[in-house]
């Protein structure tokens, strides 16, 4: 049996994590914050790093254009304990990352780009206008049981 999206998806996302020795945390959320797919550590909470994807996306994306700085291609945050990244992953969703202090910020952006393409082209698949998160939706329907 082929693998779902939503499986392929959590599988692009490990291979990040895997090649990523000082991400501590990831996550595929929608632009509306929804997460698609996520690895994190039982003190973060998934809808909350959604939600914080999603607005630290949409302040970065005004301050972009409202500096006239063009399109936003992605958001760093450094703090006391580490770094965030939020990245597209070709328009379809964002790939969210925490890392710790000792990360090598060049390293990190070389893999979150390539593990955002991979992410992007996994949400693409089989997509002409259609809904982007169809098949997404689908296998948690499939995985939830039968509405009644």
């Amino acid at each position: 049996m082929p693998e779902s999206k939503a499986q392929r998806l959590a599988s692009a996302l490990d291979d990040f994590i895997r090649s990523s020795p000082d991400v501590e945390a990831a996550a595929v959320v929608s632009f509306d914050g929804l997460p698609m797919a996520s690895a994190l550590p039982d003190s973060m909470e998934e809808d909350r790093v959604g939600a914080m994807s999603a607005a630290l996306l949409s302040l970065g994306e005004q301050a972009a254009i409202g500096l006239g700085r063009g399109q936003l291609n992605q958001v760093f945050v450094e703090g006391e304990h580490g770094f965030v990244f939020l990245m597209s992953a070709k328009d379809q969703a964002v790939l969210a990352a925490v890392a710790r202090r000792t990360a090598k910020i060049g390293f990190m952006l070389f893999e979150m780009r390539r593990a955002a393409g991979t992410i992007g082209d996994v949400l693409l698949e089989g997509q002409d206008d259609a809904d982007p998160y169809a098949d997404l939706t689908a296998d948690a329907e499939a995985s939830a049981g039968t509405w009644s």
